[in-house]
């Protein structure tokens, strides 16, 4: 076996084979599925000689090793005496937890889609207060006022459909009928009946089954629920009716047993959950206070690290919709994204290292302006390992103060320098003053404690260690047309950070994938999502269609080339629908990566915002 030693290791970091649940791997990640992932040895993995990184996401413990992946992946299964880990049933452990991995899988997947929806609405709210406040007008005395009013209102009111629509997409389901049963959810005729936000017995269905009413507006887990009862629902049906009869039955059979299960079990269960998980947080703050807050604020970074911070989002939006404030979620948000961005910028002003300088600073900048860690979580704080310290120190005393004052949240917005107004509230005249103050806090303490605690500055790698390149030139033509994205801008950590190699991303708008160089196919993958190259002169290229993608097994995908191949530029690799994928909920982008950058000395991606399959897109020097 070509990799047993690292196949070895692997098994071995990850708590043996009998903690392996299942395994599978996509171009360049093998993703376990494991029993017990605190048994894994994390620093054991990522020190591992041949393996790049580690992700820990959508409940699976992905191990990035690169386009080599599906030999390490057949060296696995045979130590390990794995065989088909992609038949569901092939561990009763994993059918028994696949609902609430589907279900909470679900939750964390919806809030994204739903970010658009309440970053606006709430940004919009928080105008219409100013305006208020200002006293230039109001519900009574304005139209325009009246109107963007109830439209704002509109985002927070209707969030079970929109649930319901994300869920459907989730779960692949009929999103009209999914949105049809949100909709129910706030009908006027059932709002008319219940008001109190406690559910109280209103009736019976069918003589027989007790109706407890409570309002299901601005809620989020009801309609997940919902969706996901259904999309069993309707499979079942789907496989039982004639095929002659399923257009007419389905839809009237889901409606006739999802409506009384909604209302009758289904979404007043839910409802409580979500009430009272709100109220439990808000009692947790209203009773621990300054201290409650400033103790999550400790391990708030490390819970981004994880990707486990999503619940607590969850947990915002609804303390949100319930009380039209949020003073948890985005306070920790708050002082996580200050503290990393001045730990990133203090590592900047320290280090000797002219290349890393530049990460720090660009990596601070983003932080501040937009609220996005990644790039200083992955390219600074956490790579250096100390000035996570420093973050964990900073968004401690940004938190002390917040809880103290009270700061709240009037939107769910990212927190950032840009978004100062989700802090401005009716009844809170102080409140941006304290966001700002807390921002200086988390700030100055995380800057000074990354100063004095220090780091090991990142040694500059001389030019002579480069390969010998005798400043040649490759290019690498573009594979796709398209518009291009920096690197730096892809959803995927992966391949943002720069871990598989240097390149550039391409939003396609052709579904043709071509030879880029002329050279050898290195790598295929079964699901035919991504494709691998060694050009003639050296140059390594992965050239991935789309972002999980693996998802789609191969269903929009089409290859015409096998793995050690002969190819010319121009031939045609892939052809791929770009709809297909989009209605998936998947994003299309096509990264290509120099696999091999480190034997380089730059890699540089065109400044054209726009590309045919005959332009250059990368040169590498």
């Amino acid at each position: 076996m070509k990799y047993e030693k690292l196949a070895k290791e692997i098994i071995q970091s990850v708590g043996g084979k009998e903690n392996i649940v299942a395994l599978q791997h996509c171009m360049t990640r093998l993703r376990f599925t494991l029993k017990d992932e605190s048994i894994a040895d994390d620093a054991r993995i990522e020190g591992i000689d041949g393996v790049l990184s580690l992700i820990k996401k959508a409940g699976q413990y992905q191990v990035v090793i690169g386009t080599h992946v599906h030999d390490v992946y057949l060296d696995i299964c045979k130590l390990a005496n794995i065989s088909d880990t992609n038949d569901s049933s092939n561990n009763e452990k994993e059918g028994k937890k696949g609902i609430v991995r589907s279900i909470f899988g679900a939750i964390i997947g919806c809030i994204g889609p739903l970010i658009p929806i309440l970053v606006g609405t709430g940004l919009g709210k928080c105008i219409l207060l100013v305006i208020s406040m200002m006293g230039w007008a109001n519900a009574e005395t304005s139209m325009t006022y009246y109107i963007f009013n109830f439209a704002f209102d509109a985002g927070f009111m209707f969030l079970p459909v929109f649930t319901a629509i994300a869920a459907a997409k989730h779960f692949k389901c009929n999103v009209f009928l999914a949105a049809l049963l949100g909709c129910i959810l706030v009908h006027p005729n059932w709002n008319s009946i219940v008001s109190a936000v406690d559910p109280k017995f209103i009736g019976q269905m069918f003589g027989a089954l007790p109706v407890y009413g409570m309002p299901y507006t601005s809620s989020l887990i009801p309609s997940i629920l919902i969706v996901f009862v259904m999309s069993r629902l309707e499979k079942s049906l789907n496989r039982v009716i004639p095929e002659v009869l399923k257009g007419m039955l389905t839809p009237l059979l889901v409606l006739l047993i999802m409506v009384p299960l909604s209302f009758v079990v289904l979404a007043p269960a839910m409802g409580l959950i979500s009430i009272y998980t709100g109220k439990a947080l808000l009692w947790s703050y209203n009773t621990f206070g300054m201290f409650g807050i400033a103790i999550v604020c400790i391990v708030y970074p490390w819970l981004v690290v994880g990707g486990m911070h999503a619940p607590l989002a969850i947990a915002g939006i609804q303390i949100l919709s319930q009380s039209g404030f949020d003073p948890i979620s985005r306070t920790l948000t708050l002082t996580a994204n200050i503290s990393q961005g001045t730990a990133a910028l203090a590592c900047g002003l320290k280090t000797k290292n002219k290349k890393f300088r530049s990460t720090c600073f660009s990596a601070s900048l983003t932080a501040f302006l937009a609220g996005i860690t990644e790039p200083c979580i992955y390219g600074v704080t956490l790579r250096l390992k100390k000035p996570m310290l420093a973050v964990m120190i900073g968004s401690f005393a940004g938190g002390l103060y917040a809880g103290f004052a009270g700061l709240k949240a009037f939107a769910f917005m990212t927190p950032s320098l840009i978004n100062l107004p989700m802090w401005v509230g009716e009844g809170a005249p102080n409140n941006l003053k304290n966001a700002l103050i807390t921002m200086a806090i988390s700030g100055v303490v995380s800057f000074i404690a990354t100063w004095v605690i220090g780091f090991d500055d990142p040694v500059e790698e001389e030019k002579d260690t480069v390969k010998n390149i005798e400043n040649h030139i490759s290019q690498v033509e573009s594979p796709v047309k398209g518009m291009t994205v920096p690197m730096s801008e892809v959803n995927d950590s992966m391949f943002s950070n720069g871990i598989l190699g240097e390149g550039i991303a391409i939003k396609p708008t052709d579904g043709k994938i071509y030879a880029p160089v002329d050279g050898t196919v290195s790598a295929t993958f079964e699901t035919k999502h991504a494709i691998g190259i060694k050009s003639d002169d050296g140059l390594e290229l992965l050239i991935h269609i789309g972002i999980d993608t693996v998802k789609l097994s191969g269903k929009p995908f089409k290859q015409f080339v096998e793995k050690d191949a002969q190819v010319k530029k121009g031939d045609l690799l892939i052809e791929f629908d770009v709809d297909e994928i989009e209605n998936a909920g998947l994003d299309p982008t096509v990264m290509v990566v120099v696999t091999n950058s480190m034997d380089y000395l730059e890699v540089l991606p065109t400044k054209e915002t726009s590309v045919s399959t005959n332009d250059v897109l990368l040169r590498v020097i």
